[in-house]
């Protein structure tokens, strides 16, 4: 057993539970024989060596253990950031479009490690000759001196390729930054699919089944000598082959969640054209809140229910919507009520100014969620 043996143990995707049997290992209880440790493991006393190693993976994005397990244990998270990500797959974009100056880069961080080695071993030597050596002839002794002068020239050299090393580093991260964008829509797109579990447990999405897709439609991309079309083409061609293999899965009615998802995120991150991302917009729209400090007017009361007038007392905080409340109200009350009564009234339009949101797609999807 790996445990006598003094072996590495190592159990893989373990659930939120942990086998009782395993509780005796995570909390120490070893009871010394002699010169020996044991440890009951079921109905049996094992000896237990003192290199045994026991490791526990699992595979839940977002476990919960009992705080008895979190203190026994130590819980190293190695789930990747969005951020992370970013940059693992900017390496990898580069390798397949610039496989030079990714080689290069890579030559470049191990030479610059490389210099952080010898410059440590140098000094190392330096001081142990220092200490070995005869007070009485220090200036005189040759080999020391020889010893000194090599180690500053050394040093000299290696510092002067420091500096060479960090501006041709530079040079080529700014080379590498052309494919940012492209690193960045993978990244986005692949912490999208990794929520679509909090609409169903069943949508699972692994990073190998990602990058394998992510890869596909680089290879898929019509070449370009043009670097700022080509990285263009990559991000459109990356975005549409993930969402085709996203969507196939899905059930109908969470297709659409998933589109809405996708669209707001790339609102945010400004990639699409004509309509700026708001974060006091975004968040009525899904929220929705309300303001109850003001009364539903009594000319209202037949048609509108108290909820949306409490709606209309929050949206008129956001810039652009500060009359619609004095409209409805006293403007043009029996119009609003007709908008209100349509069968489909995000297809019609709004009564008096308010018919100027047919361009303004977004706004008027706010007046639409706020009545």
């Amino acid at each position: 057993m790996a445990v006598s043996n003094g072996n590495v143990l190592m159990i893989e995707a373990i659930g939120q539970d942990i086998d009782a049997i395993l509780d005796p290992l995570l909390s120490r209880q070893f009871v010394k024989k002699g010169k020996n440790f044991t440890v009951r493991l079921g109905s049996e006393d094992v000896e237990i060596a003192t290199s045994f190693k026991l490791y526990l993976q699992t595979k839940l994005i977002n476990p919960h253990y009992k705080p008895e397990t979190a203190a026994q244990c130590t819980i190293i998270n190695f789930i990747v950031t969005e951020g992370g990500l970013e940059d693992q797959l900017l390496a990898m974009v580069v390798r397949v479009e610039k496989p030079d100056l990714e080689q290069t880069k890579e030559e470049l961080v191990s030479k610059q490690n490389q210099f952080l080695v010898t410059l440590a071993q140098l000094e190392s030597d330096l001081l142990k000759n220092l200490s070995e050596a005869d007070p009485e002839t220090i200036l005189t002794n040759i080999v020391l001196i020889e010893s000194l002068e090599t180690t500053k020239a050394t040093s000299t050299e290696i510092q002067r390729q420091q500096i060479e090393a960090k501006e041709t580093e530079k040079n080529i991260n700014n080379a590498r930054e052309i494919y940012r964008r492209v690193a960045a829509e993978g990244a986005t797109l692949y912490f999208l699919l990794i929520q679509l579990c909090i609409v169903d447990h069943m949508y699972q999405y692994s990073l190998e089944s990602f990058q394998t897709f992510f890869f596909k439609a680089i290879d898929n991309t019509e070449l370009n000598d043009d670097d700022e079309k080509r990285v263009l083409d990559l991000r459109t061609s990356i975005r549409m082959t993930v969402y085709r293999w996203v969507q196939r899965g899905l059930f109908v009615r969470h297709k659409q969640i998933f589109l809405t998802q996708l669209t707001f995120r790339l609102m945010q991150l400004g990639i699409i054209e004509g309509q700026e991302y708001d974060a006091q917009k975004m968040n009525f729209l899904i929220f929705c809140p309300q303001r109850k400090d003001v009364p539903l007017p009594v000319t209202l009361k037949k048609w509108m229910p108290e909820t949306v007038w409490f709606n209309v007392q929050k949206i008129i905080e956001i810039e652009l919507f500060e009359q619609l409340a004095n409209n409805i109200e006293l403007g043009a009350a029996k119009r609003f009520e007709d908008w209100y009564n349509e069968l489909t009234p995000e297809t019609e339009k709004l009564p008096l100014d308010w018919k100027k949101l047919e361009s303004m797609p977004f706004e008027k999807l706010l007046v639409v969620r706020c009545l």
